[in-house]
């Protein structure tokens, strides 16, 4: 079966918590707006038991992972972070079994770095529900009244508490603020826990830490590499589930961050045989998610094209390029969840956690491999200028177009990492780094436009050599085909002046 075929469902929650005393109960929730007719009460008793790594890696991340017995949604729930009041919870029905789905485990194999998820704590709780509806019986808001009774998984350390919850619905923000000066006026207080777990384990438990950059005023060369790296590795972690829950632009956020990790290194890191196998897994790594990235970007693209280009038979090359990527789109994702699910990309992220600690032990010269100076970053940055622009000098000793084309993606790819490099140091010089960074994206749409209009052309080519279609299907390809040339060209002529403008926006850097 398709490695793309089963993505648990999310519901998106706007939940607030607040401190009751003992016994407190909720008060009367009357003539609020929009709310029509009498609240309907009910009780219910829930029993949830909390899963997480050992090293409580889950809960450093803010997610809370359970089984729950009772209610109206009992299963598996995964609830994850997002802004203010907001979570998103994924759930899947109940089972008999005590094991973590698979589908949940993986979607969280980043964070926990594929060690075991096993029960931390059981949490019981008797709940009175207090329901909110307008004249057509839509909910507006529920407000919950918990008594919990909670325990690590072994039942030690008992606690109990009491708590009131609002969670939003069609009332939205204004109704739940109307909900919460009723609970503040009868001596309420928003809750400083932000989750029943969180509270259950109170102070008992150290949550597995993960590297955090440094701040300082003056990062030494060696800071600034290990700060950029950090960045990126979360970045990659929260493309990994993106990706995994097939969130937009998750594919590409990822590829971006595994790309920016490996320039870094190799601009930065030194030579030795540690590096070489980093790159190497960063370079498998970003190629697994080269080909889904390229199905959004060019599927996208040629869907586009048809608006803006008089062809005939419209509809049916739609058709045939929806046809065309839809095919290739679900081979490329499996192909990256493949990666995801490996050994080899584990291994990889293991290995980039012992890097970046090693670059702090470095910092009190513990750190056995090549230490990068301040001059040596100014200097690499001075190398890469030279290196793209010869390569930009080279596209205009090109023959043919399809040799102009390949010498445009090597200055392409030596601009990236040019890019990155001036990234890592932007802390240390933010005045020149910014303005270099500006015209860098500038330089970097150019040979982007150009390289998508090239990899268009190949598409294009195949779609029309395919048999499926009719002459003047074919026909309209080709009027498409045609006016990817002619964007690859204009491109082209832009390189030269593009180029001029980034090379002296970065002079600053190393002078």
């Amino acid at each position: 079966m398709s490695k793309t075929a089963a993505v648990p469902g999310a519901v998106s929650e706007v939940e607030r918590k607040y401190e009751a005393p003992a016994e407190q109960e909720v008060p009367a929730l009357d003539n609020l707006p929009g709310v029509v007719g009498s609240p309907v009460h009910d009780s219910i008793q829930l029993s949830a038991t909390y899963y997480d790594t050992v090293d409580y890696r889950l809960l450093a991340e803010k997610i809370t992972l359970r089984k729950r017995e009772g209610g109206d949604d009992a299963g598996w729930h995964m609830k994850l972070p997002g802004e203010g009041d907001a979570r998103t919870e994924i759930q899947l029905p109940p089972d008999d079994g005590t094991e973590v789905p698979a589908a949940l485990s993986s979607l969280v194999r980043a964070i926990t770095r594929g060690n075991e998820l096993t029960p931390i704590a059981l949490i019981i709780t008797d709940r009175e529900r207090t329901r909110l509806n307008d004249a057509d019986g839509t909910l507006l808001a529920e407000v919950v009244s918990d008594t919990v009774i909670a325990c690590k998984a072994d039942g030690s350390e008992e606690s109990s508490w009491q708590e009131v919850e609002v969670e939003q619905g069609a009332g939205g923000q204004p109704l739940a603020d109307a909900i919460e000066a009723v609970l503040f006026e009868a001596g309420l207080e928003r809750s400083a826990s932000p989750s029943k777990l969180k509270r259950a384990l109170g102070t008992s438990v150290t949550p597995y830490s993960a590297a955090a950059g440094t701040a300082t005023k003056s990062p030494s060369s060696r800071i600034l590499l290990r700060n950029y790296i950090i960045e990126q590795i979360r970045a990659l972690t929260d493309a990994d589930l993106g990706t995994r829950r097939r969130n937009e632009e998750a594919v590409h956020d990822f590829r971006v961050a595994a790309r920016r990790i490996r320039s870094a290194l190799q601009s930065y890191a030194g030579d030795s045989p540690r590096i070489d196998s980093l790159i190497a897994d960063l370079r498998w790594l970003g190629g697994k998610f080269g080909d889904a990235r390229d199905v959004e970007v060019q599927w996208q693209r040629l869907v586009d094209s048809l608006g803006e280009i008089d062809i005939p038979e419209q509809e049916a090359v739609r058709a045939r390029i929806d046809e065309y990527f839809s095919a290739r789109g679900e081979t490329a994702l499996d192909n990256a969840l493949g990666a995801l699910n490996s050994e080899r990309y584990l291994s990889l992220l293991e290995q980039l956690d012992a890097y970046i600690s090693d670059l702090e032990f470095d910092t009190v010269g513990r750190r056995a491999d090549k230490k990068v100076s301040a001059k040596e970053l100014a200097r690499t940055l001075r190398h890469l200028s030279h290196k793209v622009g010869g390569r930009v000098d080279d596209v205009a000793k090109a023959h043919s177009r399809a040799e102009r084309d390949e010498r445009m993606h090597r200055a392409r790819k030596g601009a990236k990492r040019m890019k990155y490099a001036i990234e890592v140091m932007e802390p240390s010089s933010k005045r020149h780094a910014k303005r270099a960074l500006k015209h860098f994206t500038h330089f970097q749409d150019v040979l982007g436009e150009h390289q998508d209009s090239v990899v268009a052309q190949h598409h294009l080519l195949e779609m029309a050599s395919e048999h499926e279609h009719t002459s003047l299907t074919s026909f309209s390809l080709g009027i498409v085909y045609r006016h990817e040339l002619d964007i690859a060209d204009a491109q082209a002529t832009l390189l030269k002046k593009t180029w001029k403008e980034a090379a002296k926006s970065s002079e600053a850097l190393w002078r």
